[in-house]
């Protein structure tokens, strides 16, 4: 691949591919730019996205390799957070490491991004006690199906062990009723509220999941148990069931796809992908668009962002969602060339990452109820979080924190080819390079200002840029408005 920094004037991508690639990716990197280009356009590039099982990802197949750990059998992550030899939280620890590091180094960009989407539903928080044996194994089914049928989705979702454990599920029996998992899956995860449930509801929902079994706080096995399932007729909402059968498996699939096919849930996850990639506010048009192509497709995913990207709301939306904080520094990363490179040492790359989007107000997987974080800008856009992030900028720019285990692209690779290059031009450089778009007058007047040198100063060779400057540039264009916009 010919880099695009070697142009004096990087090309960007056209406003409306731009718009599409910023939605959703983690970052508009010049290689993601490079398989538009091969695509023609960031719809087909879209299509490509969606079919990711095709797609090679050397980059990110590798990431798991640095957290051996995550792949151990439940009894064995039981057994070494006994013998604090890896605890709870350690697992918990690696996993948003290892999450974060996904995000920056994947070229299935779509698929992760989906992945992020739908592990905010189906939320589980990081080292929670009852469901960390089971977490990673949760994570991989959520990426699986992260672009494939929601009834999918949401049957290996409700009826995996770490949900089963997070919301008490494998405490739940015909001798004793426990309405957490059947309350959550009718509030958070399909028809909502609005719907209209009632009690007898909630309790018929949790008495059809009866009979999911996990050994808590000893293997951690994971069985089902027909003698513990609730047997007589369910009813919920529309749905009926006999529900005569012990073994109550199939009653439960019925239940979990009249679920998913409801019109509420379509409703209520055409709003969530609305809020999430068009507007705090989606209109009742794109909304009932998106609606229509989930019932359409029988809850296909791709049928479904297909639906919402075609809708004009969508590209009238451009740079009107903030970034949330982990987005930001995943996106920085990206753009500025970083990667990831392993995870061995508390100064790794990812780790940093973590703990940088925890210094501006959010952990990866670390928000405390089952609703996950919230999807709106403007709870991400206090003067608290975006001087923070302004900090953050400058620290990736310039490698402040000195991360080990990261890529660092040499600066001469990241400046034109040409030379003498001029203050002013470097920062339009900089700016097509990081944000897709040319540099306002008034950031190149402040980058002047700062450096205390003239925009038409004239740098001889890329050897003349020095750290200082070179972090300055970058942390400046990173902090635009158009920086932390999405």
């Amino acid at each position: 691949m010919t880099r695009m920094s070697a142009s004096t004037t990087p090309k960007v991508l056209s406003t409306p591919n731009q718009h599409i690639a910023s939605r959703f990716s983690f970052g508009v990197n010049e290689y993601l730019i490079s398989d538009i280009g091969s695509s023609r356009s960031a719809t087909k590039w879209l299509e490509r996205q969606f079919a990711w099982s095709k797609l090679g990802d050397t980059k990110g197949d590798a990431v798991i390799n640095w957290f051996p750990h995550l792949r151990d059998q439940p009894a064995k992550a039981w057994t070494n957070h006994q013998n604090e030899d890896h605890t709870a939280y350690a697992y918990g620890r690696d996993l948003c490491a290892y999450t974060l590091a996904m995000k920056v180094a994947t070229r299935r960009q779509v698929r992760e991004v989906m992945a992020d989407v739908w592990s905010n539903l189906f939320y589980i928080p990081m080292g929670e006690g009852r469901s960390f044996p089971w977490r990673y194994s949760f994570d991989a089914m959520i990426r699986s199906r992260s672009l494939g049928s929601f009834r999918s989705l949401l049957r290996g979702a409700v009826l995996h062990p770490a949900m089963s454990g997070w919301l008490n599920n494998s405490s739940n029996t015909k001798y004793g009723i426990n309405e957490n998992l059947g309350r959550e899956l009718l509030e958070l995860f399909t028809v909502g509220r609005p719907a209209g449930y009632d009690e007898d509801d909630v309790k018929n929902s949790a008495r059809i999941l009866t009979g999911f079994r996990v050994k808590m706080f000893d293997s951690f096995a994971a069985s089902y148990d027909p003698e513990l399932h609730y047997v007589g007729r369910i009813r919920v909402l529309g749905f009926s069931h006999a529900n005569s059968s012990k073994d109550g498996r199939t009653a439960v699939n019925a239940y979990l796809d009249y679920l998913a096919r409801h019109p509420a849930t379509a409703t209520r996850i055409a709003r969530r992908l609305c809020v999430r990639f068009v507007s705090d506010t989606p209109s009742s048009s794109i909304v009932s668009a998106v609606a229509k192509a989930y019932r359409a497709s029988d809850t296909d995913i791709k049928a479904t962002l297909r639906a919402l990207v075609r809708h004009p709301d969508f590209q009238a939306s451009k740079r009107k969602k903030v970034r949330t904080p982990i987005e930001d520094v995943v996106n920085a990363a990206r753009v500025l060339g970083l990667r990831p490179t392993g995870c061995s040492t508390e100064r790794s790359f990812p780790l940093h990452l973590l703990w940088m989007a925890e210094g501006v107000g959010q952990s990866q997987f670390g928000w405390p109820r089952p609703d996950g974080f919230p999807e709106t800008s403007a709870i991400w856009a206090s003067p608290a979080r975006v001087l923070r992030s302004w900090n953050n900028h400058y620290d990736l720019a310039g490698n402040w924190w000195r991360s080990a285990e990261v890529y660092l692209p040499a600066r001469k690779d990241q400046l034109p080819s040409a030379w003498p290059r001029a203050l002013g031009q470097l920062v339009e450089h900089q700016a097509r390079m990081l944000l897709g778009r040319g540099a306002p007058s008034d950031l190149q007047s402040a980058v002047a200002s700062a450096l205390n040198l003239p925009l038409a100063y004239e740098f001889n060779s890329a050897a003349e840029v020095t750290e200082w400057t070179w972090a300055l540039i970058r942390g400046a264009v990173l902090n635009l408005p158009e920086g932390m916009l999405r």
